[in-house]
């Protein structure tokens, strides 16, 4: 068992001190994009069709994007996923181009999430959107926010339930935490689930638990989400006509799903149920997609 993480300490407004280290030169992008080319026929055509369309009436893409398992491939280290090269200049170019403003949305905390991106021209969404950074944007969400100390004491004494069970990383980032058992043994996972909901009952009132994708996430009890998120940018960024794009793989990510009918929202992974209109298969789909956007937005 492993702990990680600390508590937030209002890192998202230090974050102006970074600067971008994407040194990928958008040379480094021309094979990618000749490639793209080749297989646009991968890219589904009602998609690629309802957002030509659509593109043309509005003043505004804002583009949403999960990070594990949409931009980059889940890994069993939590800690080890990065974005390639080719990503990262891929996003560099989508922060460049007029009428389009890119979120990067996760359940990372912000600033674990900036360091590995680390692109200006970005609104960073952490916690699953609890929190908001980036395009001079700066939000917490209030309630999550006055449960930290609870939520570290719950972390700790979660800690302490797992720690026999080799594989269970208890994550605490400050305004949820997250207990991964991808790399515990098939036989540990019902201990590890019922440790990790019996903990959360003894603070039912302020926290709940949501199963992800071999991961169990806690979040404060708020009436906020990525959907929630998602309303409150669009909302900030001014204008009437706004075209919405979100992409993401985690049942998290169906909570903006729901909420945004009238957007182009991309289940990426598998086929499960969803609330998504369209889908793509993993991070590579992912890639060429935003290729082709930002080609197309550019043009």
């Amino acid at each position: 068992m492993a702990i990680s993480g600390r508590v937030e300490r209002h890192l998202p407004f230090r974050l102006s001190l970074y600067r971008s280290r994407a040194s990928v030169s958008l040379r480094t992008l021309a094979p990618a994009v000749h490639e793209n080319q080749r297989s646009m026929s991968q890219l589904p055509a009602d998609l690629v069709s309802e957002i030509e369309s659509r593109a043309r009436c509005t003043g505004l893409i804002s583009l949403f994007l999960d990070f594990d398992g949409t931009l980059v491939p889940i890994t069993g280290d939590p800690a080890a996923p990065r974005l390639d090269p080719y990503a990262a200049a891929t996003l560099k170019l989508l922060s460049t181009q007029d009428g389009l403003v890119t979120t990067i949305i996760s359940g990372r905390a912000i600033e674990d999430l900036y360091a590995r991106i680390r692109l200006d021209g970005l609104i960073y969404s952490g916690n699953h959107g609890l929190e908001i950074f980036g395009r001079q944007f700066r939000f917490v969400e209030p309630a999550a926010s006055a449960r930290r100390e609870e939520l570290g004491r719950l972390c700790e004494e979660l800690a302490l339930e797992v720690r026999p069970l080799p594989g269970a990383i208890v994550e605490c980032k400050g305004l949820t935490a997250s207990v991964h058992y991808r790399l515990a043994a098939e036989e540990d996972r019902a201990r590890i689930q019922q440790a990790v909901y019996a903990v959360t009952a003894r603070n039912g009132a302020l926290f709940r638990v949501n199963p992800g994708r071999k991961i169990f996430d806690i979040v404060p009890r708020t009436n906020w989400h990525k959907g929630a998120a998602v309303k409150w940018i669009n909302g900030h960024l001014g204008g009437n006509e706004v075209l919405t794009v979100y992409l993401g793989d985690d049942a998290s990510d169906e909570d903006a799903f729901a909420v945004l009918p009238d957007a182009v929202t991309i289940k990426v992974g598998a086929a499960v149920a969803t609330c998504a209109r369209y889908q793509l298969s993993g991070p590579s789909a992912v890639h060429e997609f935003l290729l082709w956007l930002a080609d197309g937005v550019r043009n």
